[in-house]
């Protein structure tokens, strides 16, 4: 977010005048006309409803109580930023044996005789009134451009000292990472701070102290990679990785969507530290418009990341402004998430207007605290038309996306019944649950349109080709054109949504047909799950157009279906020959460097794509000898197979090269490899 400073003296003002006020606000806390409450509901179905607070706040009671009722978890505005945890004006040094007695992190390469103290004091106590009252916190943040002191980064951390080299300030960057996570971890109240905000707006940073040491990089800024990596490795050594996520936070998401996709994959390039997007979303109805925003959410939902809107405000011009826009904008929000979308949090920036930051602007869903606006009713109404009412669904937990899906964990249910064979050709896949069929949403023949359930009326949109592939699964191809039947980013989660997207044949295209007790009737594995999850009708629903996802097996109905053969004579899709290549050199400017890293058993290749062309080059192709390397996973690049060859295709965020520029991919194998191999870019 923007600076957000008040003057001590205001603050004691603010704080009085708040604290007189709550005596005197309406005694009902419950919204005044919404159904259900924002617990009820998002927080219910989400996992995390949040609010924006500060520490005098969190000291009454009753304030608690009043947040309590829409909250569960809440990031403090200011007490965790680097000037309010060091003091903005100068360091109090303490010695390293000092710093050490006081339980800090004091790194191996760290040549300095002092360190900054830190003070805890404030946010330690608002912790430990979160941890009493059941809420959960958001760690907000450890690096940012903005209310960090500019003698952080410089000799002596003086104010007029010359910028450190950046070796002095790499420890000094673990030091403070690991330093702050680790006091709350190591205490009493540590399962309180369930999300980290790690790093803070790097794209806007502009002349900052970071920029000053390590450069102007923004969407591949080392100190930005090795932050994520320092708070990694403490969730490791708390053993907290499967609890607590790491989050790159940033405004104006829906303005930045490729860059914001470059710096995070670039931060997990090599190891996944970190989880996803923050998405400030400080809004406004006149702009973005509501399908800009939710273009961008659905974009970082296709590029596998885990969302969380994390500082939403929306200036408007009144009531019926603002309402109409609150439910526009939860309509597509819970849309997204009904599709799939992996969105675990959402949190107001403020719990009132009274509080927030923006002067002169009534920008929250809330008047005063406790005290609903209309369009508290909208948000609520958006739910409720999207997921139905409260009881009528059951929360699902947010679950982490894991780079490799492990195999199914003991007590889950497991399929053990036979692997079916059906034969090549085009069916109806209709649903014993629903007795509908398996329907691409508006017969909308292009990528990423969304699969669910309809009535039978001999769509091309229903019709789907069999084809059996050499390793025993299938694949389903629409009649609608080159699109096959496909999970959303290759994704192991239960929810991740089916739809249909360019024929490429990879494992998130693959399915394994299983029988059932009934003769003829099938469920429907998906390879990219290993396995373990199955295709479904959402929450067991039987009407037209219930979205259509992957789920762990339970063999109910609703994951059972019936191959019914087409009865034209449809033309058979045949897959277009991709010939054995043979190792050339590549296209003249556009070239490849690769590094490869041994570890034994196994090795990762970091690839390197740059060019040198003179021109722009939209799309490319690179095919790897299957002889001389082993891909297991990967990361940024699609991979099929051809012959001998694995063939490696961009995902769409890294298709486009400009003149002089790079990108930069992964993959990951096992066993022994050389110090070379064969290849041909395309």
């Amino acid at each position: 977010m923007k600076k957000f400073k008040i003057r001590k003296l205001m603050a004691r003002v603010l704080a009085l005048a708040l604290v007189f006020g709550t005596f005197f606000m309406a005694s009902k806390v419950d919204v005044s006309a919404a159904s259900y409450n924002l617990m009820e509901t998002y927080g219910a179905k989400y996992g995390y409803s949040g609010n924006c607070v500060h520490t005098h706040m969190l000291r009454d009671s009753r304030i608690v109580n009043a947040i309590k009722k829409d909250s569960n978890i809440v990031t403090l505005g200011n007490e965790m930023k680097p000037d309010y945890l060091l003091g903005s004006r100068q360091a109090t040094l303490i010695s390293v044996d000092e710093a050490k007695r006081l339980g800090y992190y004091i790194p191996s390469n760290y040549k300095e005789r002092f360190v900054p103290k830190i003070d805890f004091r404030t946010v330690d106590e608002a912790v430990k009134i979160c941890y009493e009252n059941g809420l959960k916190m958001r760690g907000h943040t450890l690096v940012w451009h903005s209310q960090t002191p500019t003698w952080l980064f410089r000799e002596n951390y003086s104010g007029n000292g010359r910028f450190v080299n950046t070796a002095t300030m790499d420890a000094r960057l673990e030091f403070y990472v690991k330093s702050v996570m680790g006091h709350f971890y190591s205490g009493k109240y540590g399962s309180t701070l369930v999300y980290w905000d790690v790093c803070n707006e790097t794209l806007h940073a502009q002349n900052s102290g970071w920029e000053a040491v390590y450069g102007s990089n923004k969407t591949n800024a080392v100190y930005v990679k090795k932050a994520f990596n320092y708070a990694y490795q403490v969730l490791e050594q708390y053993k907290l990785t499967n609890s607590v996520k790491l989050f790159y936070n940033d405004y104006n998401t829906y303005m930045e969507v490729n860059d914001v996709i470059k710096l995070v994959n670039y931060i997990n390039q090599g190891k996944k530290v970190c989880a996803g997007v923050g998405m400030q979303s400080h809004l406004g109805t006149g702009f973005p418009s509501v399908d800009y925003y939710t273009n961008a959410l659905n974009s970082f939902l296709r590029a596998g990341f885990e969302v969380q809107i994390t500082e939403l405000d929306i200036t408007n011009k009144g009531d019926y402004d603002l309402n109409n826009y609150a439910y526009r904008l939860f309509k597509n929000i819970n849309a997204a998430k009904k599709n799939g979308g992996n969105i675990s949090c959402i949190t107001w920036w403020g719990p009132s207007d009274a509080e927030t930051w923006i002067r002169n602007e009534k920008p929250l869903i809330w008047s005063n605290i406790g005290v609903a606006k209309p369009a508290y009713d909208e948000v609520v109404k958006a739910f409720t038309e999207t997921f139905g009412n409260p009881g009528s669904f059951t929360p699902q937990p947010t679950i982490t996306p894991q780079p490799t899906p492990t195999p199914t964990p003991s007590g889950q249910n497991v399929n053990t019944n036979s692997t079916a064979h059906i034969d090549d050709g085009w069916y109806y896949l209709k649903n014993t649950n629903s007795q509908k069929y398996l329907t691409v949403e508006g017969d909308s023949a292009k990528a990423g349109a969304n699969v669910c359930i309809g009535t039978g009326r001999g769509l091309d949109g229903q019709k789907w080709y069999v084809r059996n592939t050499n390793d025993g699964y299938i694949t389903l191809t629409s009649k609608l054109g080159d699109f096959m039947l496909d999970v959303a980013n290759g994704s192991a989660e239960d929810g991740a949504n089916i739809g249909i997207y360019n024929a490429y044949g990879g494992d998130a295209q693959k399915f394994l047909l299983k029988n059932t007790k009934t003769n003829g009737v099938y469920t429907i594995a998906t390879k990219s799950s290993k396995e373990v999850r199955y295709i479904d009708v959402y929450e067991h629903k039987k009407v037209e157009g219930t979205n259509v996802c992957q789920w762990l097996y339970y063999g109910n109905p609703n994951q059972e279906w019936v191959f019914e053969k087409v009865a034209e004579q449809s033309v058979t899709p045949q897959p277009t020959p991709v010939p054995t290549p043979v190792p050339q050199p590549a296209v003249k400017g556009l070239e490849l460097s690769y590094t490869i890293n041994n570890w034994g058993s196994g090795y990762q290749v970091s690839y390197k794509i740059s060019n040198a062309t003179g021109n722009t080059v939209n799309g490319w192709t690179l095919k790897v000898n299957k002889n001389q390397v082993n891909i297991d996973s990967s990361w940024n690049v699609k991979v099929t197979t051809s012959g001998d060859y694995y063939v490696i295709t961009p995902v769409d965020w890294n298709a486009s090269i400009a003149n002089g520029g790079s990108i930069e991919f992964g993959s990951v194998g096992v066993g022994q490899i050389g110090n070379s191999f064969d290849y041909v870019l395309e």
